[in-house]
């Protein structure tokens, strides 16, 4: 099936380059999408073997959707939306000699980012539609959380262990510039590809708590709780490892 959508992807631009001719004459914008029209664009990435698709990511690397609107003929304004949320537990159940040890962690964070372009496009053909683009950046990163409560339960109870983190988050800017062409294979569906360079610049951490507590069969429950702070700034200047290709559909 993978190899059937390639041949597809490859061959069919030969088998309309007749048609293209004399319609490029009569309907220059035959195949791609009109001024008014909203689009969805996701990313596909692999060899022939090993085709996949998914969600654009944002400078961070989350996943994210990405809108396009058709301003005109040569302007199009595109948003991408990056709601992230990491919600993870694990459960494990033990024994050591005689006693039985359950762990039960979990970790919690989320995060969101927006990306506001335009896109500017040039005259191509009626089914090839080069542009250039550029795009800002913006996203919150919450508060990470994470906990892990320890059992150990014996002939005589059960003692339990229980640690707590937390961390404050951060946020983010960046910008980029693209340069990129979709090909519309029919109205308003087009693969493309698109390369771009661009910089970010990432602040994480902060104010750090972290509470130990033990209430153990016997003797006295206990509590103590560390404070530290730890702030990470990290500014990079990247270009995109790859070209990407890029699935729009327009409605």
């Amino acid at each position: 099936m993978k190899n059937a959508i390639l041949a597809v992807i490859f061959f069919l631009p030969f088998a309309t380059y007749a048609q293209d001719t004399e319609t490029i004459v009569n309907e220059p914008r035959a195949f791609i999408s009109d001024p008014g029209d909203f689009g969805v664009t996701i990313n596909a990435s692999g060899l022939i073997n090993n085709v996949m698709i998914r969600p654009r990511v944002d400078l961070r690397g989350q996943n994210s959707i990405l809108f396009r609107y058709n301003v005109n003929e040569n302007i199009v304004v595109r948003m991408g939306l990056a709601p992230t949320i990491m919600n993870f537990r694990g459960l494990s159940t033990d024994s050591v000699g005689k006693d039985l040890v359950e762990f039960d962690s979990t970790a919690r964070q989320a995060s969101f980012s927006f990306r506001p372009g335009v896109e500017f496009h040039f005259n191509g053909t009626n089914r090839l539609d080069p542009y250039v683009a550029i795009d800002g950046e913006a996203g919150l990163i919450g508060k990470f959380s994470a906990g892990a409560v320890t059992s150990i339960t014996d002939t005589t109870g059960t003692a339990t262990y229980k640690r707590t983190i937390t961390e404050a988050g951060g946020y983010s800017l960046g910008a980029k510039a693209n340069v990129g062409m979709n090909y519309f294979l029919v109205k308003n569906f087009a693969l493309g590809l698109e390369y771009g360079m661009g910089v970010y610049y990432l602040v994480t951490g902060g104010d750090k708590q972290e509470v130990l507590q033990s209430d153990p069969v016997s003797g006295v429950a206990s509590a103590k709780r560390e404070l530290s702070s730890t702030r990470n700034l990290d500014t990079q200047l990247f270009v995109d490892p790859t070209v990407q290709l890029t699935i729009s559909y327009y409605f």
